[in-house]
């Protein structure tokens, strides 16, 4: 065995029509029922993996902690079995899409997203109370039925684990969760994974459906799991300029590192989700975002590469755009981009080569950003002299954010290859940064930056080095 099934086959007794996707696992053919007149989705687990006894009993369970639930927001299981050495799943067939499918296209209105999420929590709430967590909450999970009565149903229960299970499935340095939606507990490895799992990814997913984005994008398993364990939670108003504020608040909590920050389960942050558009959601303080001045990211960027400190400077002079009638969005894109590259680029080996770069952070500076690094820089000046702080731009990809009454907001995703006294081999990694260009006297100075990055007293174990992204 090995191929796929075909039209008109019989595999189970189950005869199959089409096929409706496939994956990882294997395979999901729409079907029709060997004795009732219903379709099914028949999962087949692909030949490819039916040795793996670890993938085996995966399969099996997710028939058997899904078949414990009863719920009109969760796909229903009907039957499992084996044939011709394949395990089968018979599962409701939905006739429609998925949300991961939907969000491709772009965000969904705020009230849409709130919805799918609302009925996703009433799923997952009732799954907790009869003792069973999800662990794999993303939208492609979420099926959205088509007809007069369009339903909301969880499917995929394939790493479901029970609340009261003692022996773990998983083995040892293996994370079956979709990165992109883990909690940093999963991520981790922590045995003491619970419903706030869940909660965490439900809040993922919330995000994703209310930007288009992933909160923390990224092209490898080092760059995801670097973003959910050690960068502060993005905020949903700055990836999706029409989405109310609230959100923020919302977002902030369902996505905080510790579960004890958390919602302490999925309806409350529906519930929390519901009211955001009119009234302020409260936050716990451990979880407020955090603005960084640049070089606090960059010190904490060689955190990154197992060391205590980041990078800092080269002596590139940074002369900010010259006086011109025409300030366009375009001519503070450049600039700010030029104005990353600067600050991501250094050479310390005196306190004279640290004025030198101080001078050419300082020239294109204005407002809370120049105060931000007067108030620091004093302090770095010490540490990056000692360890002797390398850095050069590898790579920088700019766009126009967003742009309002003088000021433009950028993103920058600037690729830096950094090196110090205890890292001497080139670490490289990704700063993501948003810089606020102001019009000042007829030019575009920096005002603002907020980067993407973990805190410097951090010391990440995780990730040792993140290779260029490109921005979406």
């Amino acid at each position: 065995m090995g191929q796929a099934l075909r039209a008109g086959e019989v595999f189970a007794g189950y005869r199959i029509e089409r096929l409706l996707g496939t994956g990882g696992m294997g395979e999901v053919y729409l079907a029709r029922d060997r004795s009732l007149p219903r379709p099914v989705a028949l999962k087949v687990l692909g030949t490819a993996v039916s040795g793996d006894l670890d993938v085996r009993a995966r399969f099996q369970r997710e028939a058997d902690l899904a078949a414990r639930l009863s719920h009109p927001n969760i796909v229903t299981v009907y039957d499992r079995g084996e044939s011709d050495e394949r395990l089968w799943i018979a599962m409701e067939y939905v006739e429609g899409t998925d949300a991961g499918h939907v969000v491709r296209s772009g965000p969904l209105a705020a009230e849409q997203a709130v919805a799918i999420v609302s009925a996703v929590a009433q799923a997952l709430d009732y799954a907790h109370g009869a003792g069973v967590l999800h662990r794999d909450v993303k939208p492609a999970n979420v099926m959205l039925a088509n007809g007069p009565h369009a339903r909301v149903l969880l499917a995929d229960f394939g790493i479901a684990k029970a609340l009261d299970e003692s022996v773990s499935l998983t083995r040892t340095g293996d994370i079956y969760a979709s990165l992109q939606y883990a909690a940093p507990e999963q991520l981790a490895g922590n045995a003491q994974v619970d419903r706030r799992a869940d909660v965490y990814s439900l809040g993922c997913t919330l995000f994703h459906l209310f930007t288009g984005e992933l909160p923390y994008p990224g092209v490898n398993s080092a760059q995801l799991l670097h973003g959910h364990l050690y960068l502060p939670v993005p905020l949903p108003s700055r990836r999706n300029l029409a989405l109310p504020r609230g959100f923020d608040q919302v977002i902030a909590r369902a996505l905080a590192k510790d579960p004890e920050d958390r919602f302490p389960t999925c309806g409350a942050l529906a519930d929390a989700a519901k009211l955001a558009p009119s009234q302020q959601v409260p936050v716990p303080s451990a979880v407020r975002a955090r603005r960084w001045p640049w070089v606090a990211a960059a010190i904490a960027g060689l955190a990154l590469a197992g060391s205590a400190v980041a990078a800092a400077v080269t002596l590139l002079h940074f002369s900010p755009s010259a006086p011109s009638p025409e300030l366009t969005n375009d001519a503070a894109v450049q600039t700010a981009c030029s104005y990353a590259r600067v600050v991501s680029t250094y050479d310390i080996k005196s306190a004279a080569d640290f004025d030198t770069y101080a001078r050419a952070i300082t020239t294109g500076a204005t407002g809370d950003w120049l105060q931000h690094w007067n108030d620091a820089s004093a302090n770095l000046r010490d540490t990056l002299v000692n360890v002797q702080a390398h850095s050069e731009v590898r790579d920088a990809q700019c766009a126009l954010k967003s742009a309002d009454s003088g000021q433009v907001q950028v993103s920058a995703y600037v690729t830096t290859a950094v090196t110090n006294t205890t890292t001497p081999n080139a670490r490289t990694s990704v700063l993501q940064i948003i810089l606020a260009m102001r019009q000042v006297e007829g030019r575009w100075l920096c005002n603002a930056v907020n980067s993407a990055m973990p805190d410097a007293t951090a010391t990440p174990s995780a990730v040792t080095s993140t290779p260029s992204v490109q921005p979406k």
